[in-house]
């Protein structure tokens, strides 16, 4: 089709140049030409899918499976761009064009599952003669293709499949309102603090930050902590001012929930009532029972009862933590002052204490050790131990910022992807820490290289200083490359069959076993240096650190996870199609009570500031770490049962083999045993934690 295109957006729509396969224009992009161009790609994907719909060839594999498989090349480069800017420098007119592209994409997907046409020839070649020559990794695309129609509507009558569109594409509109009203909101927040006595047991790093925080928000002379994770925790964890403590914890915790134009509770409770619609037009009782029935988990009940049972572990132990904080608390208290209830404000202050006092853990000399640098490094050794693979800095990539970080991935003398680092905070940047999908791989039209990049909101140090990071921090950053690790892997000839498409509670195993090589001692005596002195972190201090995170737990296994996950699969349940209003508050208020929630253990993430909820894949699906983190247990216990333990050559390779480079062309049950050589056992997590009695239950009654 001939398309009058600006130089600019023509330019966003091409081939992208460099290096392995080359790398995202994402330098100084004109938001106008990068709309521009989507409009223009969805034409051009709209009318390769159409040709290839309308094709009077007999069907076959090549001319429709695999033809779809190539079309939209030129969407998913442009989208790339989008998706970074959107995420990342959400600024100008950026969030409103963020806004209005979600819904023309639902549109574009909907169309091609509703193409009768395009079904009827997928099915063609399922039942013709040519399904018996096709290998095994074919024959999986084709029915992974058929199912995915299948689920967005593909078979329905005509009315059914008008509402499903209608659905979509508000549902993308909503989600991405969601998302853009907690950038906003979070981008102008901030508490004050005009006398440097508030500043009480910070350490001069953190009051450093505070002041350029407030000089960034043109305030200089006081301090501020904006509201980003990075900012707010260390500053409940060692503020000694309550009030201005629960000051901090009210403006994170109402995220998302303050009357404004940035309130989502509106949006989230429109968002149930679609999901519900859709799932009922799709034939499913609820949203949850149609996002489970594709995962390993197969059925709301199944993951809700490891989530219940779990609790009925958890709680006790959360409560004799609470105790012990509380035990704390009223030694600190004078002959004056009685010290009061321990508050959600006051948890992770107590928290530090007892880690101090008990296990001689003091965060901030812990996090001394960890500069950002030698946990880089650490990670890369360790990729390079177990994977054989070697990171090169890229000097001369187009950065969307000049902190972002680019490396080459090699194996050998092989080209095995690229992997940015994007990792500091800055005005208009999604809230947290993910990894996401540049380019996904693929083989079957020729190689083309992976590129995964890493993100975080971890705040910038002064100019001239480390980044310091605290030891939540560094696990994160290790999880986060367990999953880069799973993409640049990736073998699959398909990206349809590519790791970033295996069920959605696996998709977090090989995150989870990745933090494990953190805790490794050979690889902390080597990387975990003291950012002054050089001294590597002494032996006792790697001990009492194991012992904090006994104490601690993982966390899955903590109530600020458990209960809103149960949230989730509660409120999704709950999305049926009857058309019943859902105030997703009052639902998560009300389990709070009936499950007994502590009232000084905060959730950390509230149905009004849950993006994995609202606006990623983990609809229905926050269960996911608990399950994965079952499996993670059990596949560390292969590597350390091992002749040489974690870093042990064949059981590296199997689990490259077998779990990260197979992607969605296995599923996840069978890579699992494939590697394991059984189903996922929970003792190994049961035996660590003493948890016994509520995950062995689960496993019995879901045999």
């Amino acid at each position: 089709m001939s398309v009058t295109l600006s130089d600019k957006a023509r330019s966003l729509l091409s081939p992208w140049a460099g290096p392995y396969g080359g790398l995202p224009p994402l330098e100084n992009v004109d938001i106008a030409a990068l709309e521009e161009a989507i409009s223009v790609a969805i034409e051009w994907k709209r009318s390769e899918v159409n040709s290839i719909a309308s094709n009077n060839a007999p069907p076959t594999f090549a001319n429709t499976a695999e033809a779809l498989e190539d079309s939209g090349r030129a969407l998913a480069r442009v989208l790339c761009v989008f998706r970074v800017y959107a995420n990342s420098q959400s600024l100008g007119n950026m969030p409103t064009v963020a806004q209005r592209v979600p819904p023309l994409l639902a549109a574009l997907d909907d169309e091609i599952a509703h193409d009768e046409r395009l079904f009827a020839r997928l099915n063609a070649v399922w039942n013709s003669d040519e399904i018996a020559r096709l290998t095994d990794e074919k024959r999986r695309l084709l029915a992974v293709l058929i199912q995915r129609m299948r689920r967005r509507g593909a078979g329905l009558a005509p009315a059914a499949k008008k509402r499903l569109a209608q659905i979509s594409g508000r549902l993308a509109a909503l989600s991405s309102q969601y998302d853009q009203n907690l950038i906003e909101e979070a981008s102008r927040q901030a508490v004050l603090i005009e006398d440097d006595s508030a500043l009480d047991g910070l350490p001069d790093r953190l009051r450093q930050a505070a002041a350029a925080a407030a000089a960034d928000m043109g305030r200089p002379g006081v301090w501020a902590i904006p509201n980003t994770r990075g900012a707010v925790w260390p500053f409940l964890t060692l503020a000694t001012r309550r009030d201005l403590r629960e000051q901090v914890w009210r403006m994170w915790t109402n995220r998302g929930d303050n009357r404004s134009a940035n309130d989502n509770k509106p949006v989230a409770q429109e968002i149930l009532l679609l999901r519900g619609e859709l799932a009922r037009l799709l034939g499913y009782p609820s949203y949850a029972h149609l996002a489970l029935s594709d995962r390993m988990a197969r059925t709301p009940q199944a993951a809700l009862s490891l989530l219940e049972q779990t609790w009925a572990s958890v709680k006790p132990m959360a409560c004799a933590q609470l105790a012990d904080y509380q035990a704390i608390a009223d030694q600190s208290a004078d002959e004056c002052t009685a010290s009061a209830p321990l508050a959600p404000w006051d948890r992770q202050f107590y928290a530090e204490k007892l880690r101090r006092q008990r296990f001689g853990l003091d965060g901030d000399a812990v996090k001394a050790y960890f500069p950002l640098e030698n946990v880089l490094q650490a990670m890369f050794w360790a990729a390079g131990r177990v994977h054989g693979l070697s990171f090169t800095p890229i000097a001369d990539a187009p950065l969307i910022h000049p902190s972002v970080r680019v490396y080459a991935v090699n194996r050998a003398s092989e080209a095995i992807g690229v992997l940015y680092f994007d990792l500091f905070n800055r005005q208009g940047k999604s809230h947290g820490s993910y990894q996401m999908q540049y380019r996904e791989a693929e083989r079957f039209a020729g190689r083309v290289l992976p590129i995964s990049a890493i993100y975080s909101t971890f705040p910038a140090p002064p100019h001239g200083q480390p980044a310091l990071l605290p030891w939540e921090y560094a696990n994160v950053f290790f999880h986060e490359f367990g999953h880069a690790l799973h993409m640049l892997h990736c073998t699959s000839a398909y990206v349809s069959l590519g790791s970033q498409h295996v069920a959605w509670d696996f998709v977090e195993l090989p995150a989870l076993i990745n933090e494990r090589w953190l805790r490794d001692a050979e690889l902390l005596h080597r990387f975990a240096h003291h950012h002054l002195t050089d001294e590597p972190m002494p032996n006792e201090l790697l001990d009492r650190i194991e012992q904090g995170l006994k104490y601690d737990r993982p966390f899955s296994l903590n109530p600020d996870y458990l209960m809103p996950a149960i949230v989730d699969l509660r409120l999704h349940l709950m999305a049926d199609g009857s058309g019943k209003q859902i105030d997703p508050v009052k639902v998560e208020n009300d389990t709070l009570i009936e499950l007994g929630m502590p009232e000084a253990w905060d959730v950390i993430m509230r149905v009004t500031h849950n993006p994995h909820v609202f606006v990623g894949a983990y609809a229905a699906g926050l269960y996911s770490y608990l399950w994965a983190d079952v499996m993670a247990a059990d596949a560390v216990r292969t590597f350390e049962e091992s002749p040489d333990g974690i870093y042990d050559a064949a059981t590296s390779k199997a689990w490259i083999d077998q779990i990260l480079s197979v992607g969605h062309r296995v599923a996840a049950e069978a890579a699992f045993r494939s590697f394991a050589g059984h189903d996922p056992d929970p003792m190994p997590l049961l035996r660590r934690f003493e948890l016994w009695p509520a995950l062995s239950t689960t496993k019995e009654n879901n045999r």
